[in-house]
């Protein structure tokens, strides 16, 4: 199957982007740290107190379906994604569209916030771009309140991946959020400021390891469009009978 489906499929859960190249010469967009192969870009909304952050970086991936593997393991996400300290799914309507909760452990003196959120996933498959884009909505109501968190009342993001060749891809972050309570705006543009750097940091790190790698998800066979080679096949025959997931 092409590595782009795969990427595709891997990537229903989490977390946040907008177009997906950061155009480092869009005056909108302001380069706010380049560090360890990661570029913060930071944009301000005229309706918003609070700024959205993008990161992007770059990296070799030579098995997508890891990236299936690590994303579908809820109870690893906060080994990767800043902030989080917990992450499950209440409901779906196929494998690309999830429900999810997510919490957060936020430092003292600030209360521990919540997010309900629906997860969608779009693939662009063509001779010009093979990509993938994960939006997330925020669905503060889906749930009933939770005495022991503070919901967002306002949260949208993007993550997306596109495929560059020679097994290198480009991963973009992004993300707006109000966390609701009182916190002033400095204090959570900070957090925002560094979630992109160091959510794509531990995710390139966490990807290779040995648990996420020679994965196969049946149900990325449904991407595969007209004329696309099918080496779904292969992979599976790689993967031993307990790693195949439907």
């Amino acid at each position: 199957m092409e590595r782009a489906v795969q990427i595709g499929l891997a990537l229903m859960l989490v977390l946040l982007l907008s177009p997906l190249h950061a155009d480092e010469n869009d005056p909108d967009w302001k380069l706010v740290s380049d560090r360890n192969g990661i570029q913060v870009y930071m944009k301000h909304r005229d309706d918003s107190r609070l700024k959205t952050f993008r990161g992007v970086t770059h990296f070799e991936l030579k098995d997508e379906f890891a990236l299936a593997a690590i994303l579908n393991d809820y109870d690893s996400y906060p080994k990767w994604l800043h902030l989080i300290d917990g992450a499950e799914e209440f409901d779906r309507d196929g494998p690309l569209n999830r429900d999810l909760r997510f919490t957060t452990k936020l430092p003292w003196p600030l209360a521990d916030r919540e997010a309900v959120l629906n997860a969608d996933v779009q693939v662009t498959l063509t001779e010009a771009e093979e990509s993938v884009m994960i939006e997330l909505i925020n669905e503060p109501d889906a749930l009933p309140p939770n005495n022991r968190y503070i919901r967002f009342p306002e949260l949208w993001g993007r993550l997306g991946f596109t495929r560059e060749g020679n097994d290198q891809v480009e991963m973009v972050y992004e993300i707006i959020l109000d966390p609701g309570g009182y916190i002033p705006a400095w204090i959570v543009n900070i957090l925002l400021r560094d979630a992109p750097y160091f959510t794509l940091e531990r995710l390139r790190r966490v990807i290779r390891k040995p648990e996420y790698q020679n994965q196969y998800y049946d149900y990325l066979d449904e991407l595969k469009g007209p004329g696309r080679p099918d080496n779904a096949a292969g992979m599976a025959a790689q993967a031993s009978p307990e790693n195949v997931t439907k």
